[in-house]
């Protein structure tokens, strides 16, 4: 699995997309000049845009380059080979999975280290009241790359049952937009709006709420950003959430793609 994990990540580097991709660290660069047009608050929009940028760059990696990398194993039929050695198929796509998550994990780090002096530049530029507590930003980094991982779980599965790039694509675009959006919408339904709908219809709703990944609860941009206190418990429950979340996406891509007819 870690051989596979290995070619994963020196095929990934080797793409010309993941060249564009790393190219968006430019966009560093520009965060102390657009936060200077917030006059009093350049430290606060500064760690934002940082996060912002790094989810961006993660989402773009996440969408492009995971589902490129197994569809072009298929596609090209390069897959056989890989799967002519004494492997299953099962550990082939936790291999492929591994390597992408591994490099979700080292854009993340550089990106940190990265915002590190931006973040130092635009706080210098006006004294802010609050201070900037690193743990909390590096806490909200780590929480986005486990957002972009579980992302990665699903757009397994749609890549497990789809023989085109751009079914899985649009899946996990719908799954990334729905994710962001359903925590939203269930609060409406339930507390604002709760006498305005039927009751099948928000029966649906929560059964839409349960199943759909829940990204809303992965986002620390407000607390890093105003130093916010995090509660500790929360973050345990959401990591916990992302592991067994991933863990059933991808025992589900094990189970179709070891069944799959690749002929």
């Amino acid at each position: 699995m870690l051989e596979f994990a290995k070619l994963t990540i020196k095929a990934l580097v080797r793409e010309r997309g993941f060249f564009i991709i790393a190219s968006l660290c430019l966009l560093f660069l520009c965060v102390p000049v657009f936060s200077s047009f917030s006059m009093r608050q350049c430290q606060e929009v500064g760690i934002s845009m940082c996060l912002t940028i790094n989810s961006f760059m993660l989402l773009i990696l996440t969408i492009f380059s995971g589902i490129s990398t197994m569809w072009k194993d298929i596609e090209k039929k390069t897959v056989y080979t890989l799967l002519s050695y004494p492997v299953a198929r099962s550990e082939y796509l936790l291999g492929r999975f591994l390597g992408c998550g591994m490099l979700l994990l080292i854009i993340t780090i550089f990106d940190i280290i990265i915002s590190i002096p931006i973040i130092k530049a635009c706080a210098g530029m006006y004294k802010s009241s609050l201070p900037i507590k690193w743990s909390t930003i590096i806490v909200a980094y780590f929480m986005s790359l486990l957002k972009y991982i579980l992302l990665l779980s699903i757009s397994f599965v749609a890549i497990s049952i789809s023989t085109s790039f751009f079914t899985p694509f649009f899946i996990t675009i719908a799954s990334y937009i729905g994710g962001n959006s359903i925590q939203s919408i269930y609060d409406y339904i339930f507390k604002e709006a709760s006498k305005n709908y039927p009751f099948w219809f928000k029966k649906i709703v929560k059964l839409i709420y349960y199943v759909m990944p829940n990204f809303s609860s992965f986002d620390l941009t407000a607390y890093a950003a105003y130093s916010l206190k995090v509660n500790l418990y929360s973050v345990g429950i959401t990591c916990l959430y992302a592991t067994v979340y991933s863990t059933i996406m991808l025992s589900l891509s094990c189970i179709i793609f070891s069944k799959r007819d690749l002929l």
